[in-house]
Order: structure tokens, then C-alpha cells, then sequence
């Protein structure tokens, strides 16, 4: 892997400075007199907004026991789908992490086995584990946390297998981070990058989930919620103390 350094980038506008000279002539030449009018475009995007269905649905309960709950409990208030809807999502969230860890693991190996890989620190926290096992226990945690949620959505008569709208969603928005990291070319820096935008978003989902469980009244399952979420707090200072590490090193050459 090639350590991100000056290169022959020419995406910028400076290195083009005739074509960009004839790019604004030809702008004041043939430009429309007054700004385009995007009313009708406006309109039309809006009207999308007004007639399009609903990504998806939620399920109906698949057992007696969830049809007490969403019939008589009334989780959440009158509204029962919203904490399975984001169990869903946080199902969804923990399956990509997982997959996550499994190519950043790919990718710290290679690089080691390559000599291309500095050393990195261990937050103080952390213990005596290297990063490659601390790797490893990341992933099977992110693995328990999708088995958790599993088996709370299963509890309260719902679906684990089940895609929710929330999930749908999550997934579809996940796919960059996966691309980042799986793409020969980017850095383990820059690979940390995306996984560090994956644990700030998934300890804000597990917060939300844990109140959201606290208001249904499930204070057991919202107690197993912030052991996972106590788990994905030492996640993030991990991947973020690597990640700066990374960028803020001496003569840095895996840049972010």
C-alpha cells in the first residue's frame, strides 16, 4: 500500500489555468441573463415527496406475547413499532459493523505482513492486548451486540430476520463506510476514518435505543442495552485514539 503523499493530483482547478480561463468566458458568454429558475424542478421533486409509500412497515407480531405487548402494553405509548423499528435498525447497524471489523482485520493483517504497518498505541484502558487482538474481541463483541438485539426482538414477539424501515435505511447509508474500508487503495488511516464515523453513529443509536426501551417500561432490557452501549463507548476511544495517532505522527505518511 502506497502512504498518502504529494502527487500528481490534478482534480483541482489551479492546474488548468487556461481551461478554467476559457471554462469563465464561455460562462459570461452563454450563462442565462437571469439565475434558473428551479420552481418547476422544486415542484416536482416535492410532489415525489407527497406521493412515494413508506420504505417499508413493521411487522406484526409473530407471537401471542407480542401481540399482548403491542395490543395492551402499548410500548412506547400508542406506538408500539418505534422501539421494534429501531431494534431493527441497531440489528441492521451491529451485522454491518461486524462485517466492518472483518475487513479492517483483513486489511491490519496485510499491512503487517507487508511491514507497512506503524506501530500503534493502546489506550490506557485497553490493557496489555496488541491491536490485533484487540481487533478481534471489537468484531465478537459487535457480533454478541447483534445477537442481543436479536434475541430482545425475538422477547418481544417481533422478528430478528425481519427488515424494518429504520433498517432499511441504516443499511442503505452503511454501505459507504464498507466501501471505504474495503477498497485496496485507502489507508488504514483513512479506513479508521470511516469506521470512526460507524461508532459515533452506533453509540448515538444505542442512547436512543436505551431510552426509548426505558420510556416502554423495559427496564431489563434496557439494562442489557447500556452494557452494549458501555462496550461501544471503549470502541470509539479506541479507533479514535489509533486513528489520530495515525494522522498526528512525526513525519506522518498515512494521512486521514
Amino acid at each position: 500500500m502506497q502512504p498518502t503523499t504529494t502527487g500528481q493530483n490534478r482534480t483541482g482547478a489551479a492546474t488548468a489555468e487556461e481551461g478554467v480561463r476559457a471554462m469563465l468566458e464561455a460562462n459570461e458568454r452563454w450563462a442565462p441573463a437571469e439565475p434558473i429558475d428551479t420552481t418547476l424542478a422544486d415542484s416536482e421533486r416535492s410532489l415525489y415527496v407527497i406521493e412515494a409509500d413508506s420504505v417499508g412497515s413493521i411487522p406484526p407480531p409473530v407471537t401471542i406475547h407480542g401481540m399482548l405487548k403491542s395490543g395492551f402494553d402499548k410500548l412506547v405509548g400508542e406506538r408500539p413499532e418505534v422501539l421494534m423499528d429501531k431494534i431493527g435498525e441497531r440489528l441492521a447497524f451491529e451485522r454491518s459493523g461486524t462485517r466492518l471489523y472483518d475487513a479492517l482485520i483483513v486489511k491490519y493483517e496485510t499491512l503487517v505482513e507487508g511491514g507497512e504497518m506503524p506501530e500503534l498505541p493502546m489506550p490506557l484502558d485497553a490493557g496489555a492486548a496488541d491491536v490485533a487482538s484487540t481487533l478481534e474481541r471489537i468484531r465478537a463483541e459487535e457480533h454478541e451486540h447483534f445477537l442481543l438485539l436479536s434475541e430482545v426482538m425475538t422477547s418481544l414477539g417481533g422478528d430478528p430476520t425481519a427488515q424494518t424501515p429504520c433498517a432499511d435505511v441504516t443499511g442503505v447509508a452503511s454501505m459507504g463506510l464498507m466501501q471505504v474500508v474495503t477498497d485496496p487503495r485507502t489507508t488504514f488511516a483513512q479506513a479508521l476514518n470511516a469506521m470512526l464515523i460507524a461508532e459515533l453513529t452506533d453509540n448515538a443509536g444505542w442512547e436512543l435505543l436505551i431510552t426509548l426501551a426505558e420510556e416502554a417500561g423495559e427496564t431489563d432490557i434496557a439494562e442489557k442495552f447500556q452494557r452494549a452501549k458501555a462496550e461501544e463507548e471503549e470502541h470509539l476511544v479506541i479507533v479514535n485514539t489509533w486513528f489520530t495517532a495515525l494522522v498526528t505522527a512525526p513525519f506522518a505518511t498515512v494521512a486521514a
